[in-house]
Order: structure tokens, then sequence, then C-alpha cells
């Protein structure tokens, strides 16, 4: 097992659909059992999670394009603050959160060094 903070534990959730940053955040705190920690951020699993737009963002292109999750309406960015976390508990946490959004009829994305474990 990989353990610490390095940069292949981090990883990235692209979400899209007609949802905004509160209601995201609280969806994601009520479906991960997370504790809010900011506006735009919950702690959760050992993990500092933030909510972002992404600048990138284009309704068009994340209907059409053939990397449409480039284009979704937001980065979901799970980074460990706890020293223990592996990649099990990582990859665990990933499938949760698309699970959580999913189960909302939002599309999402993991992108991680992990992703084809997901």
């Amino acid at each position: 097992m990989v353990t610490g903070t390095g940069p292949t534990l981090q990883f990235l959730t692209m979400v899209d659909g007609s949802i905004d940053e509160g209601g995201l955040h609280e969806l994601l705190a009520r479906g991960l059992s997370a504790t809010p920690y900011r506006r735009n951020s919950l702690h959760a699993r050992g993990n500092l999670i933030e909510i972002q737009p992404n600048e990138e963002a284009d309704a068009e292109l994340a209907r059409t394009d053939e990397d449409d999750f480039l284009y979704f309406r937001w980065r979901v960015e799970a980074t460990p603050t706890d020293r223990t976390i592996g990649e099990a508990e990582q990859i665990a946490l990933a499938r949760d959160i698309v699970r959580v959004v999913q189960a909302d009829r939002l599309r999402a994305i993991v992108c991680a060094a992990f992703e084809d474990k997901v």
C-alpha cells in the first residue's frame, strides 16, 4: 500500500449538471458524511475536498467533445491531509464521490493516477 500525501493520492473529480456550488457542497457533505470547512470545501475521510468552478466549462463541448469531462462545470479536488491515508482509501473515496454525484443525476469522471481502479 502506498502511504503519504504524495501527488498520486490527490485526485480530481469533474462534475457536470445543473447544480450550483452550494447544492454540490451540500450534496457531498450529506452523501459523504463530511464536515463543512468553508463555503467551497469540506473535510471527509482524511481529505480536504474543494469545489471549484471549471474555468474551461462549456455546456456544448461537455455534451459533444471526445474529452467531454474537460468541459464539465465543476472541479472537485480531494487532497489528503492525513499522512496515514493510502491508495485503497482514496479509491474508496473517489468511488463514493461518483456514487453520490450520479445518484443526483449528475455526471462525474475521476481523474487520478489510480483512475483505472475506481
